[in-house]
């Protein structure tokens, strides 16, 4: 999925971060919490909302290790000018996996998703796995 959007546009915005949400939810059917994923995708798009009028384009890609978000955006970096010891805080102290590429045409960020959630979408996998291959051998072996 993709979503080009004015950055300046609160609305669009908001929406977008919503439906990256909803998509990343939909791709990691673990069911992980997904609050710091959201947290961490808001303070950069508040980050760029601030800068004004620039292009921005968000998409979500399936990946091996789970579902990953790109964000492009247009201009001048925003993350080492930013002044909001809030945002700076939370992009630091995240422990979602985080890459910002800056350039002078623009800045491509990429999240993907906390290890804990992915760590515990696999232990849940090999666990139903581990049951489901319980129950057939006791099924052969049941008088």
């Amino acid at each position: 999925m993709q979503w080009s959007i004015d950055s300046a546009d609160a609305y669009s915005v908001a929406n977008v971060r919503r439906r990256v949400i909803e998509e990343v939810r939909r791709l990691e059917d673990s069911g992980a919490d997904l609050f710091a994923l959201e947290i961490v995708l808001g303070e950069l798009l508040a980050a760029e909302m601030e800068r004004g009028h620039w292009a921005l384009a968000v998409s979500v890609e399936r990946d091996i290790a789970g579902p990953t978000i790109h964000l492009y955006a247009q201009g001048p970096p925003a993350i080492g000018v930013d002044k909001n010891e809030f945002r700076r805080a939370i992009l630091l102290g995240t422990r979602v996996p985080l890459m910002i590429e800056a350039s002078s045409q623009g800045t491509h960020m990429v999240l993907r998703m906390p290890p804990e959630a992915s760590g515990e979408a696999m232990f849940r996998s090999r666990a139903s796995e581990a049951y489901k291959r319980a129950q057939e051998i006791s099924r052969r072996y049941s008088y």
